[in-house]
């Protein structure tokens, strides 16, 4: 099989991936640092095969049959955790079963049934060829610290926005309602960020080691140059390049972006359409000021809730044609409202964190 169609299991299943988690080894290290930058979007299976493998210490021992026979069983007949703590064995600690719970829930009720038997297949066949659990979780823990990367997360609320400089001297501004993640440090040959929502990146150069932004399947590479990024959950992307070059990569289909080129990219597909873009209104927020240009009032009104931090509560139905237009800097929401509310014919009234328009016949 081919590593590109990697899953979790098969990634715990990987001697050279083991290796690479465990023993520090230079050939691994270098092989799995370089499959990263070849699939970022891998990163998800890599964190979670990870987090199982972390907390299975190295004594070897054979897992019994009957043991075997004994969690399917409990599988099959969704018997809970704490009936699987009343065992002398137990086969998965409840750190391991935290670090897979946020994955569950993204599923549906069946997708998370047969997600918890991939897991515990994975766990099973991981003891099958030499690993077995004990009550040593304690020691495991102890064993394999050192060799777990620690997670940054940098997070700007609705209606807040925030600068970070990160330890290769780059720096990230990120609009209300964004969040970015990567791995401490990065590594000897990729500096990675997981992005949600809209952020801004100076990159320092370093040729040694790209500069990847993920959102979704879609990742930006850069050396150092500077660009915006917007992904917004329920938007499409937008990637607009300001200095430098960057490469634009989702699944097999690759662009190369100029100054003052940007791209925006359907969720939905790996289909995007490149375009010239506007320097002042992308980067707009930066200077505490929105612009909006025919913008759907429905869209509009989203922009607005996370500039603000507040809930637009519409009283009756938005005509689907209203488009507004306006150019608002450090201005007050109820300044906006009141801007707004002139050309499209609403009213509007401010409760606490609350809006409610009520548009007018």
């Amino acid at each position: 099989m081919s590593k590109a169609n990697y899953t979790v299991e098969d990634f715990v299943l990987d001697p050279e991936f083991r290796k690479w988690i465990f023993k520090n080894n230079p050939e691994a290290k270098a092989y799995w640092e370089s499959y990263l930058q070849k699939h970022p979007e891998k990163v998800q299976e890599i964190e979670l095969a990870r987090k199982i493998l972390i907390h299975l210490p190295h004594e070897k021992k054979k897992i019994s049959e009957e043991a075997k026979d004994s969690l399917w069983e409990s599988i099959s007949q969704g018997i809970d955790q704490e009936s699987r703590e009343q065992t002398d064995t137990k086969v998965v600690n409840l750190d391991s079963w935290s670090a897979i719970k946020q994955y569950e829930q993204e599923q549906s009720k069946k997708s998370r049934i047969a997600w918890k038997r991939k897991v515990a297949a994975v766990l099973i066949l991981v003891a099958s060829v030499g690993y077995f659990l004990t009550k040593s979780v304690r020691t495991a823990q102890e064993d394999t610290v050192e060799m777990v990367a620690e997670i940054e997360v940098h997070q700007a609320p609705p209606g807040v926005k925030s600068t970070i400089t990160l330890e290769d001297g780059s720096k990230v501004f990120l609009n209300s309602g964004s969040k970015i993640s990567y791995t401490k440090g990065f590594t000897d040959s990729l500096r990675l960020l997981q992005l949600e929502g809209e952020g801004y990146f100076e990159v320092a150069h370093d040729k040694s080691r790209p500069f990847v932004v993920q959102t979704g399947s879609i990742s930006t590479t850069a050396l150092g140059t500077s660009f915006n990024i917007s992904s917004f959950p329920g938007d499409s992307v937008s990637i607009s390049l300001v200095t430098g070059v960057v490469l634009v990569k989702n699944g097999d289909v690759e662009e190369t972006l100029m100054p003052g080129e940007g791209i925006i990219a359907s969720t939905q597909d790996s289909g995007w359409k490149k375009e010239r873009f506007d320097v002042e209104q992308v980067l707009s927020w930066m200077n505490k000021t929105l612009i909006f240009k025919n913008t759907p009032f429905d869209r509009a009104s989203l922009k607005l809730e996370n500039w603000f931090g507040v809930d637009i509560v519409f009283e009756n139905l938005v005509p689907n044609d209203l488009m507004v237009s306006g150019k608002f800097k450090d201005e007050s929401l109820e300044n906006i409202l009141k801007g707004l509310s002139y050309s499209s014919r609403f009213e509007y009234e401010l409760k606490g964190k609350q809006v409610y328009i009520h548009f007018k016949p």
